[in-house]
């Protein structure tokens, strides 16, 4: 197999790598630093077609871009240089030239331009006008998280970008992303990359069934899945993901793998936008919510539709279409539309662009349902939301259980303590029953019979002890007194 040879722009160290990996990131040897690996043969001042290449602009998932001179116009021109691991691929290089055939039908202001398309001694070239400005990506790489008014207006630049080429091509844009937005000096947002768009109204033997096409980590749900029915629908849940990344600084799922990354696509609920940037207003995250539908169904069914949406979000207002239902388990639901093929990937490792070589990773995503051995592989958690599920469920039964261990514990507590207190009750005399029973008996104050009779008896005592008195006492007693009756009375209480 051919290789290329090439210096390390940091180093100078050379490096050898297979030809079929050009745009592929390595590191080299020595500094350790990622270099992208060239394509063979391209270098400053070499003439393609009319056009003299003066620097390399940067990598995409097809190839190389070039600022390129064309002398014939006199004016600077963006030259995509397709990568020789398409060149054998007679599939990739019809949409290659169908790229400038449908890019050429394109004008707006908001969509990079297509001016000519070629090939010159084995290399295909695609002309674009050269946009002198500064690439989304590489501003959010930079570190910057854009504020949320500079982000919407962005957004909406290329709504009506996207929705002038469905109106009048009927085209998908299929992998809208920070990388293919660029914002020119006048701060005017334009589309870039129509290379892998798709025209519904063309052969679709150039759509390439069961290969699905785009940037794992914006793609939509049924992109993945392979769906032949793409519609800009595809495109409106890429530019949601963009948007999330605009104004969080990250991307909305992400993990080690593409397959992981789409897995998670179709599965997991979207991160609340304001919880990785507070400033986000409530219906900012409203939108990306309803842009990020899992099912088409759910989001705008129309560009118009998103338009005004944006414009409501833009005053302060919730977005007019309705919040995507949520689903319990698995929450991508295919539409009776879609038809689920295998699905055959690529991933470049700078860009991991799914771009559907002979060298793809494999896999199959059929229905709505991934394999814990398939996500195993790929390093994704095996189902990350059924495990957040099951979490949540443990923690609320604990709850419930210790809720109930409480209620039982006070009514023990409760019934226990009134048996004790009857007890005690039953056991205790109080005073008032110790008076009332002493009453009853006679003990405060003696009866009058009681009296005469202990009287009389006092007197049998003293008789005999001293009959004479006695006789005396009889002649000359007198009737006692009611005062003394009653101090003899006072005597006989207990």
């Amino acid at each position: 197999m051919p290789t290329i040879s090439f210096e390390c722009p940091g180093c100078h160290t050379k490096l050898v790598a297979d030809n079929s990996l050009c745009g592929s990131i390595i590191n080299c040897k020595d500094c350790g630093n990622s270099v992208i690996i060239p394509i063979p043969g391209i270098s400053e001042g070499m003439v393609v077609g009319d056009f003299v290449l003066k620097s390399k602009l940067g990598t995409g998932g097809m190839g190389e871009v070039w600022l390129a001179y064309h002398a014939a116009m006199d004016r600077h021109v963006a030259l995509k240089i397709l990568s020789p691991k398409f060149t054998s691929n007679q599939l990739f290089l019809d949409r290659f030239m169908k790229e400038a055939k449908n890019s050429g039908k394109l004008f707006h202001p908001n969509i990079v331009t297509a001016y000519h398309a070629g090939v010159d001694n084995g290399v295909y070239y695609l002309a674009i006008s050269y946009v002198d400005g500064k690439n989304l990506r590489d501003r959010i790489d930079a570190g910057e998280i854009m504020l949320e008014r500079e982000a919407l207006l962005i957004t909406r630049a290329i709504v009506d970008a996207l929705d002038y080429a469905w109106t009048e091509c009927k085209i998908v844009h299929r992998d809208i992303k920070p990388a293919n937005i660029i914002i020119d000096k006048k701060g005017v947002a334009k589309v870039l990359d129509l290379g892998i768009s798709k025209s519904i109204d063309e052969d679709n033997t150039l759509t390439m069934t069961g290969t699905f096409v785009g940037t794992p980590f914006y793609m939509s749900p049924e992109q993945a899945l392979g769906d032949k029915n793409i519609d800009f629908r595809a495109d409106i849940y890429s530019l949601g993901a963009t948007l999330y990344h605009m104004v969080t600084g990250t991307v909305p799922f992400d993990a080690s793998t593409a397959m992981a990354i789409i897995s998670r696509h179709l599965k997991d609920p979207l991160p609340p936008a304001n919880e990785r940037n507070p400033a986000l207003t409530s219906q900012c995250c409203t939108l990306l919510e309803i842009m990020m539908a899992k099912r088409r169904e759910e989001r705008p069914q129309s560009w118009q539709e998103l338009r005004e949406d944006i414009d409501l979000v833009m005053k302060g207002q919730y977005p007019k279409t309705a919040l995507p239902k949520k689903e319990g388990g698995q929450i991508f639901i295919a539409s009776g539309s879609e038809t689920m093929d295998r699905a055959v990937t690529a991933v470049s490792p700078s860009q991991k662009t799914v771009i559907g070589t002979d060298q793809a990773l494999q896999g199959d995503i059929k229905g709505n349902k991934t394999s814990d051995s398939e996500l195993k592989a790929s390093g994704a958690p095996a189902s990350p939301a059924k495990s957040r599920t099951s979490w949540k469920l443990a923690a609320i039964l604990l709850v419930f259980v210790f809720l109930i261990m409480v209620v039982v514990a006070i009514t023990v507590f409760v019934l226990v303590k009134r048996y004790y207190n009857a007890s005690k009750k039953d056991k205790r005399i109080t005073v008032e029953e110790i008076n009332s029973s002493a009453t009853s008996r006679g003990i405060d104050e003696p009866s009058q019979k009681d009296l005469q009779e202990f009287l009389a008896q006092e007197a049998k005592k003293k008789q005999k002890q001293d009959p004479a008195a006695t006789d005396k006492k009889d002649q000359s007693a007198p009737v006692l007194k009611e005062e003394d009756r009653k101090n003899d009375s006072q005597k006989l209480k207990w």
